[in-house]
């Protein structure tokens, strides 16, 4: 038995109290894999980060993670020295998160002060409980079907002590002990929930982490290893012995403050009285359940799990022990996952089942009184170490009603705990181990890593701008709105740019939109939507059949048990190329994330043209809604509550309560008088008429043969191709605009190939008479070679004469050197032998004698002929001169011609080319004739469509800058239309997947439901709730919640899990807010404005520095400097600067600039104090005639002397205000409806409340004035159309009526509120029409910014006579 209950897994039979408890308790015990999760009570425990896993960036690719090797050629010390870096990098973005964790420990909630008008009460000795005989609660009875409730809110301490144990932990000096002023407000130790009876509601404790980290930090101190680690145990063992507690298994003292007992350690009376638990008299330990926890968790975890119950002390309720056992004894083998998936277990059942929450909350069987309450206050308290500094010595009940049917059921968890410590622990820890992507990675980027980026100032570069609207950059899909009513520049520009940088399947990170009021936000977000649908039915496009868009491998568990009976659950995941769509639109503030799902499907959301042409699951979407809705496109999730009514109504069809569920005449109505259906009924009849027409080839006559399915007859390939005819229709009207925009931007400025063309011309025709000159200068050197040349060939035969002559003496004189050396030789002959020499010298004498004068004649021929020789040599080379110079004439001349010829023909050329130029200018001209004709054209068909002269204009023309701004660049009514209907085509193409696989869709979103719902089991693994959610995004694109809301509601879903996220009212919210829902995001876009409201957080601005310090974390990410708005606006490169109140430059993401809302008042004063000018006036309506309140008005109030704000007569002048204004409703009702005898009185008064709650808000800087507003205008106005400032970020009326509060002496009061601009920027941009202000007008006037709107031309003074 205890085996096949292993086997099962716990959840399958440990009762849900039981089990809650012990998951708590064992949080920190190691476990097998295939053990499930175990839920806390109301710890928050942390959920586990799966195992890494590559990154998906596309359909098709992965991604690995971030720690994994760089690869590359980078040398081994590089590779180190980059890992080094990426680790210290990651070390350094972990601890801003952890510093985060930090400040949110010790940001508690504060608890509402004592308020018996809202049933809020302080429990004292003496006075009975609210659920006691003789209380105030006892003496109102409970309204049909409900029942009373109580939530305790045990320990009640005051905020700012928190801060002092803060300060003194870290050592603050003297200068920052009073830097903050004292933070008012106050929290509590303890809180939980009982029932009408006043038994323990157990699923409902929760213990404040604040008081259990102030206790930490007293001991063991900020500089332990374990500081904050260890809630979950600590948590699970102080709140089980309120358990015992609920159980009557501890025993409790009860003493009066002045009983006997001696002097008290710690606290002194708890509500008024000194009990305290007796833990020695506890009635045993809790192992009577400790073995059945031991079988359901496993033989590791079980043995322990003993082990601990009986340490906690205390017992389980016996009867948890009872029930366990026939449970284990009757249950029988799991079934398997290959067993049918539930469509033979009938629809009630599966209804049944949905609808379960699980195993009712377990209630204790003890009566609690004052001295339990105080008792186990006291032993809290004490046991977390926070007796003395907190003093948590009150304790405060709220009562309210709820449906009988829920009064032992936990109503979630009571606002007592950060909703994003665990979830900033989990990311911490994975950004650590680089396991985030990039969305959050740059999000937490430091300031260092941003000043090499290049920024584009889109005011001063409005080219910039164009660029990124022309019509190839448009997204295929648009929102049907109104064709008139297109996005304006600045918002188009932001949709382009965020599809541009996002959208593509790689696109990873964030982009910052900056909205100031009125300028559009919601219906931006409404335009990424459609163009994200329509992506995504681009890929649906292609699949042959819609089987094809599923896996075949299902993901299958067992529903929890219900009556003894389970139902097993499959999932067909999506195929990966249709995921990464999901959008998730969060926000800190409910009104926001509400005014976006529920403003998107309702049917006011699309132009009039559309209504009753765009539809898309319309019935189911207005049941979701309670109101009239045309498309299920988004739905409000995030707490528990909203997800099972989305599921019940949307899904089951359940019928919203009140006057009749709503009707339609569209899908799934037989009749007028048909109620509209759910989602499940709509797939099944769906399915009926597909296996109708799968057993008969023909039509059978017949009732059934006349209805018509419900979600329609067209076929998957009709769908698919009248979407594809849509899209090309798009296309084709996007690539005409692109080329007169090509054309446009040719036309703005020179034309470059014109000038090209005429320079050529010109050119062509320069050098043409440039060659004229030069051939008329070349014809002259050309005579005058051919006569030089003439005269040197002339001159060589004289030469030629000249050389002969001297060649002939030349020979005359070799002739002469000859006979004179014949002589020589002849006497040489004669000369005297020796013997005559020997015998006389005189014949010697003699011979050499006549030797003389013969030697003399030979040199002197010699001499001669030498001379006659350099003669002719001197000849020769005088002829070979003159033949030089004759053949150097010739060449000359033979040059001259052939340039002369070159020139001729380069002429000729010239001639042709310059001729050719002169057409071809012509030809240009007559074409940028054309382009001007088509672009007259283009104009006359498109209008101011088409950007004109503004954009021609200097950034600094006011006028120019105007124009551009509220324009629409190419986004005619063909245009615009065309992309609406392919949006259209788009959601024809979604529900025909529903139409023409009905039954898989059936089965796929009924498991869907159940993760939605939270029904699904806790171990289910993180890729199958995945897929469920997928499922869910895949019929409604678009889900909202709160950051709140997030970690549990997408508990399991780990990094970059979901495709987008839209973060709305983004400069409200603190920056740590956003980490979980940004870890969990591909893409975020957000959206928001840093100069309205700004975020409020608990700890003040010291303890946020010194924690800072402690976590070696730079100030400017701490939550008092900093939100999610400025930390995205820094990444944003397109965006401008803004001079802030101080004169500083602050960097805004991409803004949006055109108001479209209020009056020119309060744009005006909206301008002038917060935005420096940046926005332009875009309201074109008549502004005097509003016929409630001609104009608006300042009514001063004289201040009362002393410290209170609320001044009752200021609330009188504000009841006289609503008088007239209701006098001139009920004038317009009378002239609307031609009397009142047409309508019943009743009638007659609800409607001018109605009207009255539709027109007017009132609101004030301070909740002590709001209090009493609420004396004066309870009986006229709705609680949700008063309040503080902080609570109207997001509202609208056509009149606002500031009530300004504050005494006489309050001048510190009133410089709070003039601190910033903020508040009076959100509190006059309210307001649409008029704007009354409620106050002292000197007093508030001499304040910066109020006096800017006391000295508006527009505004005018009124005192009443006295």
């Amino acid at each position: 038995m205890v085996q096949a209950a292993r086997d099962r897994g716990a959840h399958s039979f440990v009762p849900q109290g039981l089990r809650r408890l012990t998951g708590r308790l064992f949080r920190a015990v190691p476990r097998p894999s295939a053990v499930a999760d175990i839920c806390p009570i109301r710890s928050r425990a942390r959920s586990r980060r799966p195992p890494e896993a590559p990154v998906r960036t596309s359909a098709l690719c992965y991604r690995a993670p971030e720690s994994a090797s760089t690869g590359g050629r980078m040398g081994g010390g590089g590779r180190r020295r980059t890992g080094v870096r990426e680790r210290e990098g990651r070390q350094e973005r972990a601890r801003i998160l952890r510093y985060w964790r930090a400040v949110e420990y010790f940001s508690p909630p504060k608890v509402e002060s004592v308020n018996p008008r809202k049933h809020l009460y302080a429990v004292g000795a003496g006075r009975p409980l609210p659920w006691e005989a003789g209380s105030a609660v006892s003496r109102v009875p409970a309204r049909p079907n409900l029942v009373w409730r109580h939530t305790v809110h045990a320990g009640i301490f005051r905020v700012d002590k928190v801060r002092d144990v803060l300060l003194q932990a870290f050592r603050a000096p003297d200068s920052e002990q009073d830097l903050d002023g004292r933070n008012g407000g106050e929290s509590a130790v303890l809180c939980f929930t009982v029932n009408q009876d006043g038994r323990l509601v157990k699923d409902s404790v929760t213990l404040s982490s604040c008081a259990w980290a102030v206790g930490r930090t007293l001991s063991p101190g900020p500089h332990s290893d374990r500081w904050l680690s260890g809630f979950d145990e600590d948590s699970g063992r102080l709140l089980g012995r309120l358990l015992d507690l609920g159980d009557g298994k501890v025993q409790v003292e009860r003493r009066s403050p002045d009983g006997s007992g001696g002097p008290e350690q710690g606290l002194g009376p708890v509500a008024g009285v000194m009990s305290r638990l007796v833990v020695s008299a506890a009635k045993g330990g809790l192992g009577v359940v400790a073995g059945a926890a031991g079988a359901g968790l496993g033989p590791v975890a079980g043995a322990v799990a003993a082990k601990v119950i009986e340490e906690v002390g205390g017992e389980l309720i016996d009867s948890a022990a009872a029930r366990l056992a026939p449970r284990v004894q009757g249950d029988g083998a799991a079934a398997g996952p290959g067993e049918d998936e539930g469509d033979g277990q009938g629809d009630a059942a599966e209804q049944r089942t949905a609808e379960a929450e699980g195993p009712p909350s377990e209630v204790g069987v003890k009566v609690l009184d004052v001295d339990d309450l105080a008792a186990v206050t006291r032993w809290v308290a004490e046991q977390l170490g926070v007796a003395v500094a907190l003093r948590p010595d009150a304790i405060r009940v709220k009562s309210y009603q709820v449906a009988a049917r829920n009064a032992d059921e936990s109503g979630g968890d009571a606002f007592l705990n950060s909703f994003y410590a665990d979830d900033l622990e989990q990311v911490a820890d994975a950004v650590a181990a680089g396991g985030a992507g990039t969305a959050l990675l740059d999000y937490l980027r430091a300031e260092a890593d941003l000043d090499a980026m290049h920024r584009f100032d889109v005011r001063s570069l409005p080219e910039v701008v164009r660029e990124s609207v022309q019509p190839s950059r448009m997204p295929l899909g648009r929102w049907p709105a109104d064709s008139g009513k297109p996005l304006v520049l600045s918002q188009q520009f932001a949709v382009n740019r965020v599809m541009a940088s996002l959208g593509q399947d790689e696109g990873r990170g964030l982009y910052a939109v900056n909205g100031p009021p009125g300028t559009g936000k919601t219906t931006m977000l409404r335009d990424l939507i459609a163009a994200l649908v329509v992506q995504r039915a681009e890929r649906l496009a292609v699949l042959a059949r819609p089987e094809d868009a599923f896996a075949r491998k299902p993901r299958t568990w067992r529903t929890e048990e219900t009556a003894g009976k389970t139902y097993a659950r499959a999932i067909h995941p999506l195929i990966p190329e249709l995921t990464g769509f999901e959008i998730v639109i969060a926000s800190s503030n409910n009104g926001a994330v509400e005014n976006v799902t529920l403003e998107v499907p309702g049917a006011r959301s699309i132009g009039e043209a559309w209504r009753g042409r765009a539809e898309y699951l319309a019935g189911p979407a207005t049941l979701a809604l309670e109101e009239d809705a045309w498309g299920a496109i988004a739905a409000r999730l995030g707490r528990r509550g909203n997800r099972s009514d989305f599921v019940q109504r949307f899904w089951w069809g359940e019928q919203p309560k009140g006057n009749g569920a709503p009707k339609r005449d569209g899908e799934g109505r037989g009749g007028q008088d048909d109620p509209v259906l759910g989602l499940h009924k709509l797939l099944q009849l769906q399915a009926g008429h597909h296996r109708a027409a799968a057993t008969r080839d023909t039509p059978r006559p017949g009732p059934e043969a006349d209805t018509a399915p419900p979600l329609g007859r067209e076929t998957w390939k009709q769908a698919v191709r009248r979407f594809d005819r849509a899209r090309e229709q798009v296309r084709a009207l996007a690539a005409e605009r692109q080329e007169v925009a090509e054309l446009l931007d040719r036309l703005a400025g020179p034309d470059a190939l014109l000038e090209e063309l005429e320079t050529r011309e010109s050119g062509a025709r320069s050098a043409l008479l440039l060659l004229r000159q030069e051939q008329q200068r070349l014809a002259a050197e050309l005579t005058g070679h051919r006569e030089e040349y003439a005269r040197r060939r002339a001159a060589v035969p004289a030469e030629r004469a000249r050389l002969d002559h001297a060649e002939a003496a030349v020979r005359q004189g070799e002739e002469a050197v000859r006979v004179a050396e014949s002589a020589l030789h002849a006497h040489g002959e004669a000369r005297p032998g020796l013997l005559r020499r020997v015998v006389t010298r005189e014949p010697m004498r003699q011979w050499e004698a006549a030797r003389l004068p013969l030697l003399g004649r030979r040199e002197a021929a010699d001499t001669r002929l030498a001379e006659l020789e350099s003669a002719r040599a001197a000849r020769q080379a005088v002829l070979r001169s003159a033949q030089a110079e004759r053949d150097q004439a010739q060449g000359a001349v033979l040059c001259a011609e052939a340039r002369a010829a070159a020139c001729e023909r380069a002429g000729a050329r010239q001639v042709a080319t310059a001729t050719d130029a002169g057409q071809r200018v012509a030809g240009r001209r007559r074409e940028r004739e054309a382009e001007q004709r088509r672009l007259a054209e283009a104009r006359a068909r498109w209008g101011d469509r088409v950007p004109g002269d503004a954009w021609l204009a200097a950034p600094d023309d006011r006028g120019a800058m105007e124009a551009r701004e509220q324009s629409a660049p190419w986004m005619d009514a063909a245009f615009a239309d065309a992309r609406s209907e392919l949006f259209l085509a788009a959601l024809d193409l979604h529900r025909a997947l529903l139409a023409t696989a009905p039954e898989r869709m059936r089965k796929n979103l009924l498991a869907a439901m159940e993760v939605v719902k939270g029904q699904a089991p806790g171990d289910l693994d993180a890729g199958t709730v995945l897929a469920a959610w997928q499922m869910l995004f895949l019929v409604v694109p678009a889900v909202s919640t709160t950051f709140a809301s997030v970690g549990r509601m997408f508990a399991g879903l780990g990094s970059e899990a979901l495709g987008w996220l839209f973060v709305d009212e983004a400069g409200q919210a603190a920056p740590q807010e956003v980490v979980g829902a940004l870890w969990r995001a591909r893409r975020a876009v957000v959206v928001g404005d840093p100069l309205q409201l700004e975020p409020v957080v608990p700890l003040p601005w010291t303890g946020q520095r010194r924690l800072a310090g402690h976590f070696s974390v730079d100030r400017r990410w701490a939550p008092a400097a900093a939100s999610v708005q400025t930390l995205a606006d820094r990444l944003n490169p397109y965006g401008t600067w803004l001079k802030d109140q101080e004169g500083e430059n602050i960097w805004l993401g991409s803004p949006l600039r055109v108001h479209r809302r209020c009056d020119r008042l309060m744009f005006d004063i909206s301008n002038k104090i917060a935005y420096d000018g940046m926005m332009v006036y875009g309201v074109h309506r008549d502004q005097d005639d509003f016929a409630l309140a001609q104009r608006s008005v300042w009514w001063d109030v004289p201040a009362l002397p002393g410290e209170e704000k609320w001044n009752p007569e200021e609330g009188r002048a504000l009841e006289a205000t609503l008088e007239r204004i209701r006098a001139r409703i009920e004038e317009a009702v009378r002239q609307e409806w031609g009397g009142t005898g047409e309508v019943a009185g009743s009638g007659l008064v609800a409607e001018h409340r109605r009207r009255l709650n539709e027109s007017v808000f009132v609101v004030s800087p301070f909740r002590d004035v709001v209090h009493g507003l609420g004396r004066v205008v309870g009986g006229s106005l709705s609680p949700k159309r008063y309040g503080t400032v902080h609570t109207t970020q997001g509202k609208e009326a056509d009149i606002v009526i500031l009530v300004l509060g504050t005494g006489a002496g309050q001048a510190g009061s009133r410089d709070w509120a003039a601190q910033k601009p903020n508040l009076l920027n959100v509190a006059v941009t309210r307001a649409r029409r008029r704007l009354i202000v409620i106050g002292d007008f000197d007093a508030w006037s001499r304040h910066r910014y109020f006096e800017d709107l006391a000295g508006h031309e527009l505004m005018r003074k009124w005192t009443p006579r006295r």
